[in-house]
């Protein structure tokens, strides 16, 4: 098996192929947080970069009214990404979902996973589980309080048990046919 690490914007290689952008909370206005944006941010700059070819955006679109994917993708097509280089998931509630769904939907057998740092370990250790070749770069974190901080620290402690469940336990995930992607109709590797 890949040995799965965590590499810097300046240290991963180009691997080609998606980063995988998980979702982080969007706004009632339907921007994307602070913390999302700066997921957002590292991916653009791989994108640009040429280490990855494409973008798949995975968030939760539960209600009408929260649509972390399309955020998403209004604020890469902001920046200048071409829409036809940004894949929408709708369906990645948990990062179990996101990844399992980047496998089986998806197509993909490796992939970059950007996310927040303390979020970045939980992410790759399912995706080692799953199978997955995975790179993972952690994008800066914004929360700049201590109290802010703690929160989400203390969400990752008690997410990353129920990872270990998931893991040896793996649960259902929404799924459904086979999407394209970019690698469909562009598989320049």
């Amino acid at each position: 098996m890949h040995r799965l690490q965590t590499y810097s914007l300046e240290t991963l290689p180009a691997v080609g192929g998606a980063v995988l952008v998980l979702g982080a909370g969007v706004y009632g206005d339907g921007e994307p947080t602070l913390l999302l944006e700066g997921r957002l941010r590292t991916a653009l700059e791989l994108y640009r970069s040429g280490r990855v070819r494409w973008i798949l955006v995975s968030g939760d679109n539960r209600h009408a009214t929260y649509n972390e994917p399309q955020a998403m993708r209004r604020w890469l097509m902001r920046q200048g990404v071409p829409p036809l280089h940004i894949v929408s998931d709708y369906a990645g509630v948990r990062t179990w979902d996101s990844l399992r769904r980047a496998q089986a939907v998806f197509g993909q057998r490796q992939l970059v996973i950007v996310t927040s740092d303390f979020h970045l370990p939980r992410a790759l250790y399912l995706a080692e589980r799953m199978g997955l070749r995975a790179w993972g770069v952690a994008a800066p974190s914004t929360a700049r309080t201590w109290h802010r901080r703690l929160r989400l620290w203390t969400r990752e402690y008690v997410a990353r048990h129920l990872a270990l469940w998931d893991g040896w336990f793996p649960p259902d995930a929404r799924l459904g046919p086979r999407e394209p992607t970019p690698d469909d109709w562009d598989p320049v590797r």
